[in-house]
């Protein structure tokens, strides 16, 4: 009898990302939005820099948003604290 092998995950990959106006009432002060995409999958994650932000490109929104790009489920939200670390938020309410 055949077992079935485990299914790899494909890694999310970011196919585009912009500069959006920042949540000031969460004390930010940039932010990037970047969109995702794993096979016919699509989604956006927001990652914003809590001021006073010393450094901030899209680059570095790519970088804090690397370790969650094996998940299953992107964050919508995250943001980054002046030392560097980075935080998962719930998303902005529409």
């Amino acid at each position: 009898m055949l077992e079935a092998l485990p299914r790899i995950q494909e890694k999310w990959r970011v196919d585009d990302g912009r500069a959006v106006e920042p949540t000031r009432e969460e004390g930010c002060d940039s932010s990037y939005l970047l969109k995702l995409s794993r096979g016919e999958e699509r989604a956006r994650a927001l990652v914003e820099f809590a001021a006073p932000s010393t450094l901030t490109s899209l680059g570095i929104a790519r970088q804090a948003l690397a370790p969650y790009l094996c998940d299953d489920r992107l964050p919508e939200r995250l943001i980054v604290e002046p030392d560097g670390k980075s935080r998962v938020v719930p998303p902005i309410p529409a």
